[in-house]
């Protein structure tokens, strides 16, 4: 039997999204350590710094590898420059969240408020951005949903319910708790040995 090339994805995918929720308690770990043990009231870069960064990489490839299967097996190539836009998107995200936080560290003491709408209106403009992209990739998938499994339909949906949380900004939270579910749900389709079509 012809090994699965894409189990290496979808382990990487379980590591996804195991990483992300253990980045967020990380980092509010880090914050009350910093403040109320070693009295450190600046910012500053820590471990959950890194984990955002090797969780990033690893959403890429997956992100590249998840194009590649819907390439392969479906012959769909619709979701290819949305894709790319995901993958930029989180590059850029990751560039200037740093570089703000880099920003702070070099300005010290700096002016909190300013500092607080910089940060508002870049995380609410990219909420914004990635709900867009997130709300076309899930339209793609179920205008011809019949044409996917079960598992990419279930993708397509979540991709839906996180791009309206993200767009609204305000709900955009509640977008997180998708961000493993999604990754979950990407190592089931990639952990399948035969991606047939299946028609409902």
């Amino acid at each position: 039997m012809e090994s699965n090339k894409f189990a290496f994805a979808g382990w990487l995918a379980v590591v996804q999204a195991i990483i992300f929720p253990i980045a967020f308690v990380m980092a509010i770990i880090e914050q009350g350590i910093a403040a109320g043990l070693l009295k450190i009231d600046r910012p500053f870069f820590g471990p959950s710094d890194v984990l955002m960064l090797i969780f990033t990489a690893i959403a890429i490839y997956v992100l590249l590898m998840f194009k590649r299967l819907l390439n392969e097996h479906y012959e769909y190539h619709d979701l290819n420059l949305l894709i790319y836009i995901s993958i930029w998107w989180a590059i850029m995200f990751q560039v200037i969240g740093l570089g703000l936080g880099y920003l702070m560290i070099v300005l010290w003491p700096v002016d909190k408020v300013l500092f607080a709408v910089l940060y508002l209106v870049f995380f609410a403009g990219a909420m914004v951005a990635i709900g867009i992209v997130d709300i076309l990739i899930a339209i793609k998938l179920l205008k011809i949903k019949e044409h996917f499994s079960e598992l990419i339909r279930a993708f397509a949906y979540i991709s839906m319910g996180a791009g309206i949380c993200e767009v609204s900004v305000l709900l955009s939270p509640l977008s997180l708790v998708l961000v493993p579910v999604s990754a979950i749900v990407l190592a089931m389709i990639f952990f399948r040995d035969r991606h047939q079509v299946e028609y409902v």
